[in-house]
């Protein structure tokens, strides 16, 4: 009869062990899977910044080139000479 107690138990310890090592498996293959998507997630806003970056440099140089044509189709403006302020006509009372 105590053999066959030590039977039952070590059944039960065998089928406990059994899916605790199903759960560790389970609960690895969970956090590979959350890793795969963090790495995923990472490269795609890597590649969106650089896109971005890429753009942001673009607009830059395109602005900066409209900016020198307009700069070279302008017209030139002629200085202005400086206008001289007017006197009052000297009387003969002043002198």
């Amino acid at each position: 009869m105590m053999e066959h107690q030590g039977s039952k138990s070590s059944e039960a310890r065998q089928r406990a062990e059994d899916k605790f090592t199903k759960a560790k498996k389970r609960d690895a293959e969970v956090m590979d899977f959350q890793r795969q998507r963090q790495n995923a997630e990472q490269a795609k806003l890597e590649r969106l910044r650089a896109l971005r970056l890429a753009k942001e440099a673009a607009d830059r140089e395109s602005l900066a080139k409209a900016e020198a044509e307009a700069a070279l189709a302008a017209p030139k403006a002629k200085p202005r000479k400086a206008k001289r302020p007017k006197t009052e006509p000297v009387s003969q009372e002043t002198l």
